[in-house]
């Protein structure tokens, strides 16, 4: 994390946005700070301390954005590691649907029955 005054920001802005891009860089005015955080989707902006937080521990080379994946923004989908092996569980998911190998419940008896089964 970076803390800058408010003139050192202004002198260097090009600095800070570039680092912006890679870590938190926080610009104190007064006894206030302003974050600056870069993303490729407005929804970003709107997110908690915590979820900035969350999203900057994610690697850099692991990051991408969770808003494509996820209404909400949930940092789960915010590693390509997480998005990667849903998407590789989807894959594989759909082809046993296509060889068969699945159990189609249609109704809530059908369901406890095969849960019981199990």
């Amino acid at each position: 994390m970076v803390i800058v005054s408010t003139r050192e920001f202004r002198d260097n802005q090009r600095k800070y946005f570039e680092i912006a891009e890679e870590e938190r860089v926080l610009v104190k005015r007064g006894q206030k700070y302003i974050n600056l955080f870069v993303s490729d989707s407005p929804g970003y902006s709107t997110m908690s301390e915590a979820w900035v937080q969350g999203f900057f521990s994610i690697p850099p080379e692991h990051r991408c954005n969770p808003f494509e994946k996820s209404p909400s923004g949930d940092l789960f989908w915010a590693d390509k590691r997480n998005v990667e092996y849903a998407e590789k569980q989807i894959a594989i998911s759909q082809q046993q649907i296509k060889e068969g190998k699945y159990t189609d419940c249609r109704t809530l008896e059908e369901l406890n029955n095969f849960l019981d089964s199990l």
